[in-house]
């Protein structure tokens, strides 16, 4: 029987280590998980991240109900030793040997043959392009892993050719395999792979490119976005969205809802000290089109930092949401949507945040089809139905708001004093402001500002309030801009 409202998950206390002074691996949890990546497998959610703490060669944790997390080892317990061969290829580019002793960004997925297949990266030089994705593979999803091959090698043409980093893999309706990679400057790229062998389906190799054989575009593969400021893409395939194309202020038409298909693309951009934000793009093609409007090549935004607390000073909530980012989309065997991304916090005025720590929130797609995701750590709850006396009778309508800027350096704190009436009015401290629509199940259209807003209502465990009520998720019609709303009491 599904639950209405999930329970208290009672998350680990968050680790804010003295520098010098990093917990041991059987203490960390969420604590550290940088760039993660997520499969199910054995019956547990596996993450891998990018090496830290002096546990460098990907981490990987698991977890029963994606709540609590146990350090499991790295997927390279010899380090780069078990990398030689794409090392040598690398520093031959390169021209002289690397101090770097850390691995990036990886991804797992389920092997053909059997066993799983990961796919890493590696760079010589951190901020530079000198960079290798290459595919492992082991017998159990714990590793320990051996490698295969390198796939792409970027050969520190900063700005004209991509950085080879951050592979994410993905299967598209007819089962073609391909991986989006890169990093800022060169753009976000896309390679159809062979799903038989996990290479790439073209074979090409660097040698080809140096020589003059291949083009720049047939040996790192498409553009996808156009940007230079973009990082960590993964893409997702979704069937049977639904799409209201009706006047959700006006009586609901059942025959205006139709269903869409199409790939969801995620990135992240700008600071990762501070103005690290994700942004998603979307298109009917793995291998085009994503910068069709409303995206652009900037994309919309998904999130950037936020937090459940009135002030930096005023912690009622223990995170805060500071420069979210480099996530992975990943569905459950149970059919949930997950963002899972890394975050830091607190995030007071003038201190240093908390290192990254592992974050996963539930995702859905507001009635125009685009993606709004649950601005609440994941608890267990699942997307369903809610009436409005449901919407209304839980708190009086009382909510607790987020309008996230356009800018991505500053970080949105709560507001207090925003309440739905019964009726339709939208108040801000007893004054209307707007109105709203409870419509299809649970979706939520308003009007706030001079603007339109479509959203999800979320069953929500609420930490701020440390009990469970509901959550909205919406994105503004022309500003295109995140609004998140969180019940009050």
């Amino acid at each position: 029987m599904q639950t209405l409202y999930p329970r208290d998950p009672q998350f680990g206390e968050l680790i804010c280590p003295a520098k010098g002074a990093e917990p041991a691996p059987c203490e960390w949890d969420v604590f550290g998980a940088h760039d993660p990546s997520v499969i199910e497998a054995d019956g547990y959610y596996y993450v891998f991240s990018t090496g830290a703490f002096g546990q460098n060669y990907y981490q990987i944790r698991r977890s029963r109900d994606f709540i609590h997390w146990e350090y499991v080892g790295q997927a390279f317990p010899q380090g780069l030793a078990s990398l030689r061969e794409m090392t040598r290829e690398l520093f031959a580019v390169y021209g002289k040997r690397s101090t770097n002793d850390t691995l990036w960004a990886p991804d797992v997925v389920p092997a053909a043959g059997g066993g799983y297949w990961l796919y890493g990266c590696y760079t010589a030089r951190f901020g530079d392009n000198y960079s290798a994705i290459f595919l492992a593979h082991a017998d159990a999803v714990a590793g320990e892993y051996h490698y295969v091959c390198t796939l792409v090698l970027s050969g520190g043409e900063w700005g004209k050719t991509p950085n080879a980093i951050d592979p994410q893999i993905v299967y598209d309706a007819q089962g073609r395999m391909f991986m989006t990679y890169g990093s800022w400057h060169g753009g976000i790229r896309v390679l159809e792979l062979d799903p038989a062998t996990g290479r790439r389906k073209d074979g090409f190799t660097y040698a080809q490119l140096r020589a003059g054989a291949l083009t720049p575009e047939q040996y790192y593969g498409k553009d996808l976005t156009g940007t230079s400021s973009a990082e960590g893409s993964v893409m997702a395939y979704h069937s049977r969205v639904p799409v209201y194309g009706g006047d959700p202020f006006a009586e609901e038409d059942a025959s205006k809802w139709r269903s869409e298909e199409g790939y969801l693309l995620v990135a992240s951009c700008d600071d990762l000290a501070r103005a690290y934000n994700m942004r998603c793009w979307a298109s009917g093609d793995p291998c085009g089109g994503f910068t069709q409007p409303p995206y652009g090549t900037q994309g919309i935004k998904l999130a950037s930092s936020f937090s459940w607390n009135y002030s930096a000073h005023a912690r009622r909530a223990p995170l805060d949401f500071f420069a979210a980012g480099h996530n992975d989309l990943f569905r459950t065997a149970k059919g949930d949507d997950l963002v899972v991304f890394h975050a830091c916090s607190p995030c007071p005025e003038g201190s240093k945040p908390v290192p990254f720590y592992l974050c996963a929130c539930l995702y859905s797609f507001n009635a125009r089809g685009e993606m709004v995701m649950n601005p609440n750590r994941y608890a267990g709850e699942r997307l369903r139905d809610v009436g409005e006396e449901e919407l209304l009778s839980l708190s009086g309508g009382k909510f607790d708001f987020i309008p996230l800027p356009a800018r991505n350096d500053v970080c949105a704190f709560a507001q207090r004093g925003l309440r739905l009436e019964r009726g339709g009015a939208l108040t801000l401290h007893g004054e209307e402001k707007g109105r709203w629509k409870l419509y299809g199940g649970h979706y939520l259209s308003f009007t706030f500002g001079g603007e339109r807003y479509h959203g999800v209502v979320f069953p929500a465990w609420i930490e701020a309030e440390k009990r469970t009520g509901l959550s909205v998720s919406a994105r503004g019609e022309k500003n295109l801009l995140p609004f998140f709303m969180n019940t009050a009491w």
